[in-house]
């Protein structure tokens, strides 16, 4: 009997992967976008993922990633757009990613890649930031643990 659960269990899993098409769009360093499509429909569409490179595979760090940009020197800034939150991300080789602002006020929402989020220096709700003060600010994150 936990044969057969176990077979049913993997058939239902290997089914499920198999409705999700995946496409990789490399942003620069270690970082790139997965775009997850689903083919059932109600499941929600198309949604871009941000991973960092790995040992063996690499690392989701961020969910429904509309809006991002490579900052050079191994850093990203983008916004998280998980429906709890919409805060501006930035995050630099293996550190933990910091809050650069805590939602985002400005007209350009829904632009997907560097959308809103490009030159230098950037506008952030109303104020100035240096692509080199978001990198400071991300260097000083925690170290991550190894996957």
């Amino acid at each position: 009997m936990p044969r057969a659960i176990f077979a049913l269990a993997s058939l239902l899993v290997l089914a499920s992967t198999g409705c999700v098409t995946r496409k990789k769009e490399p942003l620069g360093g270690n970082w790139y976008i997965v775009w997850e499509r689903s083919q059932i429909p109600e499941s929600g569409g198309t949604h871009p993922h941000l991973y960092r490179k790995g040992l063996p595979f690499g690392r989701r760090i961020e969910e429904n990633t509309w809006r991002y940009r490579y900052l050079g020197d191994d850093c990203v800034l983008y916004e998280a757009r998980n429906p709890e939150r919409g805060q501006l991300m930035a995050a630099c080789g293996d550190r933990t990613p910091v809050v650069i602002a805590e939602r985002m006020d400005d007209s350009l929402r829904g632009n997907v890649g560097d959308g809103g989020i490009s030159g230098d220096p950037i506008a952030i709700n109303g104020k100035l930031l240096t692509v080199r003060e978001i990198k400071l600010r991300a260097q000083r994150g925690r170290r991550r643990p190894p996957a």
